[in-house]
């Protein structure tokens, strides 16, 4: 018995809204999970902490769901990862944009700063050779450091890179005049830095010795995987081919 063209059109319909529905839930699922992931989390926490982002958009900034049929920008596997978040919030909107690294998110989450520098040889050599190990013992310290302009900056000191770029965070200025400017965070140059104020109840010789002594941060090498049967017989017929040749 024949069927219509009406009942086919039809089949094929609900056939299109069943896989449509099916490829909406799937992707909503997918969403979730990575919404789940802890560099997600992490990555929307520190905007929502950081003054710039907040002052912009306003508070509460809300995510919204990316689009993963954009390939281009948003895309995951089990070594890297890269997405663009839609992002608002009550003053405006814009996107956020994430790149992630497996490896270095582990290194970083799970290591400790008493135990580990990370940084380039010629930060490693100003490390060892110089008193940036002392500086760099000062994150998360009230400090004053006097500038070569006869000014001098005073704030809890959050970051300390291997070219003594000191970044403040509540610090105070103060320029020559005697003139006091507030900033929720200020960055310094090392080549600007006259002095350091270190504590009076720190340690030199043992602060010294502990910095110096952290491990070195040391990108990991694929080990050489043994050659299969394939390869070697591979090998061996070219080796074959090519003492031919020599005859």
């Amino acid at each position: 018995m024949p069927i219509k063209t009406s009942t086919l059109l039809q089949i094929a319909g609900w056939g299109g809204v069943i896989v449509s529905s099916t490829g909406f839930y799937l992707q909503n699922r997918l969403i979730d999970t990575v919404r789940n992931y802890d560099y997600y989390k992490d990555a929307l926490k520190k905007l929502r902490t950081h003054h710039g982002a907040v002052q912009h958009l306003g508070e509460p900034i809300k995510d919204k769901r990316f689009k993963m049929t954009d390939t281009e920008n948003n895309y995951s596997d089990r070594e890297k990862a890269r997405f663009r978040i839609p992002v608002s919030g009550p003053k405006d909107r814009g996107a956020y944009f994430i790149w992630v690294d497996s490896y270095y998110y582990n290194l970083y989450r799970n290591m400790s700063d008493a135990a580990l520098f990370i940084g380039t040889p010629q930060e490693k050599f100003f490390y060892h050779n110089t008193l940036l190990c002392v500086v760099n013992s000062l994150q998360g310290k009230n400090v004053t450091v006097d500038l070569r302009n006869d000014t001098y900056v005073c704030g809890l000191i959050e970051l300390v890179d291997g070219f003594m770029n000191i970044s403040f965070k509540n610090a105070i200025y103060c320029d020559p005049q005697g003139n006091e400017f507030a900033f929720d965070n200020l960055f310094i140059h090392g080549r600007n830095i006259r002095y350091v104020h270190i504590p009076e109840n720190m340690s030199l010789l043992s602060t010294i010795r502990h910095e110096v002594s952290k491990k070195f941060y040391k990108p990991h090498m694929k080990q050489l995987t043994e050659k299969t049967r394939k390869t070697k017989k591979a090998v061996m017929q070219h080796m074959k081919v090519v003492a031919s040749l020599n005859t």
